[in-house]
């Protein structure tokens, strides 16, 4: 398992449930630091850690876990850039950047 990879999911589902690395961290009851170890791929959660963090995340651990070839670095990191440009809009922006994603796609 990539934990840059696995890290990262958990950073991208926790802002896009608009939560804190604290709030996260007290919903599972650990850390905030640990929180942050795991979002940047230092370490691994345990097992009860795991499942309370994806319970949280509205997510099965199995998702969390799961590595498919088409999940490079690069990718995630976009991901991540553009959840954090994203966050910085307005809702009139959002409801344009919307559109404009759609068209291309």
């Amino acid at each position: 398992m990539n934990r840059k990879i696995f890290g990262q999911k958990i950073k991208n589902l926790r802002k896009l449930h608009k939560l804190t690395q604290e709030k996260l961290a007290e919903l599972v009851d650990i850390d905030v630091r640990q929180i942050a170890r795991i979002e940047a791929g230092e370490s691994l959660p345990s097992v009860e850690t795991l499942i309370k963090i994806s319970k949280e995340l509205k997510v099965t651990p199995n998702e969390l876990l799961e590595y498919s070839a088409e999940e490079s670095d690069v990718k995630i990191s976009l991901k991540s850039d553009i959840n954090d440009i994203l966050s910085l809009a307005k809702e009139d922006q959002l409801v344009l950047i919307k559109k404009l994603i759609l068209a291309i796609l």
